[in-house]
């Protein structure tokens, strides 16, 4: 299925999703015509395609934004920096999601209100804003447990765990880039993903013949490999006879002086040699 650019504006953030990523809106038109779809199920499913649109968006900018963070990882904490030689908190999850290409108000309370998306301690993602102590601390979720922070004086950037301590500190998570929370019927969803499919498969039936040939023709004959028409002999080589020894008429010009001196005329062989 064929898609097009689009650009997302959600929250402060303007991203542009290129061309093949997952996710993007403008379902093919050509599979919707043919659906026939009713104009109040038209724009659901139109509404769901911008929405998960704008999720995937949104999980390519948090892996940005960590990918930055990370490398500030051993930076240190300076009250009211922003880079990129020292860090606070809040300068450095600015910092990180305007590397993502969302702009972050400055201090902590400012960034927990103007993010639309709250998210609830077991529903974090990477690469969301963590706060604590009534939101006067804010660090980026990393994942498994852990999150990426400027602590405090003296200290420098660096990951720790979300352990019991700061469980019980937790004042609230943001998802920075993402649209509002909005539960969509289970029907929608799988009305888009079977558009995806059809468009899928449309795709694939109307992608050109290869080069060289198309899948249902075989190729020519004198592109398989030639066999050899005759095989070398491997037979094991056959032991010849040897010639055997000339026999000799024994009956010379004179053969009846000879008959009397020997007896009757019979063919001899040479000495020692058996006849054949």
């Amino acid at each position: 299925m064929l898609r097009t650019a689009v650009t997302v504006s959600v929250t402060g953030l303007a991203l542009a999703v290129p061309t093949g990523s997952q996710a993007l809106a403008a379902l093919n038109p050509a599979v919707l015509k043919s659906l026939h779809l009713d104009s109040a199920t038209l724009k659901k499913v139109q509404a769901y395609d911008r929405y998960r649109t704008r999720e995937a968006s949104q999980r390519e900018g948090a892996s940005k934004a960590l990918a930055f963070a990370r490398k500030q990882i051993g930076k240190p904490y300076r009250w009211g920096a922003e880079g990129p030689g020292g860090y606070d908190c809040s300068g450095l999850a600015m910092a990180a999601w305007r590397k993502a290409g969302v702009k972050l108000p400055r201090v902590t309370h400012a960034q927990y209100r103007q993010v639309k998306r709250k998210v609830a301690l077991k529903g974090l993602k990477p690469g969301d804003l963590v706060f604590f102590r009534n939101r006067n601390h804010v660090g980026l979720y990393v994942g498994k447990g852990r999150y990426l922070h400027a602590p405090y004086t003296g200290a420098r950037v660096r990951i720790d765990k979300l352990d019991a301590r700061r469980k019980r500190q937790f004042a609230g998570a943001v998802r920075p880039g993402a649209p509002a929370y909005k539960e969509w019927s289970p029907s929608v969803k799988e009305l888009v993903e079977k558009i995806d499919r059809m468009g899928s498969d449309e795709r694939v039936a109307n992608k050109p013949p290869d080069k060289q040939r198309t899948p249902h023709i075989p190729p020519p004959s004198d592109t398989l490999p030639k066999s050899p028409t005759t095989l070398p002999d491997h037979s094991p080589p056959t032991e010849s006879k040897p010639e055997p020894r000339p026999r000799y008429k024994a009956k010379p010009d004179n053969s009846d002086a000879w008959e009397q001196y020997v007896g009757p005329l019979e063919e001899l062989t040479a000495p020692g040699h058996e006849p054949y």
